[in-house]
């Protein structure tokens, strides 16, 4: 298979998935049902959400953390989500797996991602993760009250992110 045979394969499998499933959708071309938007109100693409930005929601993460987020916003296709697995990323970064995995938490905690598996058959399932875009992560973040914002969307409070802390313990004493 030519690798464009490969690529369309894969936009053609990425624009099913959104068909599919539209909460995963987080193109600029598309509108949250999975409806194509008019060319005027395509939004334009930016790596990272410039929402994340503008409300500091950046500054609670660590310098492992951006790395890996920004390396996930180099894999990913033009709906913002990648298949990329954790040995790559180990591989490509010359991270720790444990920190790699630390950093995927804090960041699908903060919504800057989102993980799912998506079923490829009967016996297949790869893992899909998404970068979200600032609506999305907004909302969701305001429901599950890791945020605080006034009436004019602007974020006052961020909840500080704290991993469990029973498992830490439980790791340390099976080493």
């Amino acid at each position: 298979m030519e690798k464009i045979e490969f690529q369309d394969k894969m936009d053609l499998q990425d624009q099913t998935m959104v068909n599919l499933y539209p909460e995963v959708n987080q193109s600029g071309y598309l509108d949250n049902e999975g409806n194509p938007l008019p060319k005027g109100d395509w939004e334009p693409y930016y790596p990272t959400s410039q929402g994340f930005v503008k409300q500091d929601l950046i500054s609670v993460l660590t310098r492992s953390d951006f790395r890996i987020y920004y390396y996930l916003q180099s894999v990913c296709c033009k709906f913002r989500n990648t298949q990329v697995k954790t040995e790559t990323i180990v591989e490509d970064l010359k991270l720790s797996k444990h920190t790699i995995k630390n950093s995927l938490r804090k960041l699908e905690y903060y919504h800057f991602i989102n993980r799912r598996l998506y079923s490829m058959g009967p016996k297949t399932k790869r893992r899909i993760t998404t970068l979200l875009r600032w609506d999305t992560a907004y909302k969701m973040l305001l429901e599950e009250g890791k945020i605080q914002a006034n009436n004019e969307n602007d974020v006052y409070l961020i909840s500080p992110y704290l991993p469990d802390v029973k498992k830490t313990r439980r790791a340390k004493k099976t080493k």
